[in-house]
């Protein structure tokens, strides 16, 4: 049962998403990630997770709208 829900619901996703939304999704998921590494008082953070999420974002052309 579970398998055919999650079938039905991925072929939902798949018709209703575009690269346009997917890359909006894409952008608010690194923006959510880099602004909680910023706001954390570790440092060992920002040295690890700012640079993959420009590693992603220059990888995939992923801009930084904000």
């Amino acid at each position: 049962m579970q398998g055919i829900l999650i079938k039905a619901v991925l072929n939902v996703l798949m018709t209703v998403l575009t690269k346009d939304l997917l890359l909006k999704f894409a952008d608010m998921v690194l923006d959510f990630v880099e602004d909680y590494v910023l706001g954390t008082k570790s440092e060992i953070d920002d040295a690890l997770v700012l640079p993959l999420c420009d590693m992603i974002r220059s990888s995939f052309d992923i801009p930084d709208n904000d």
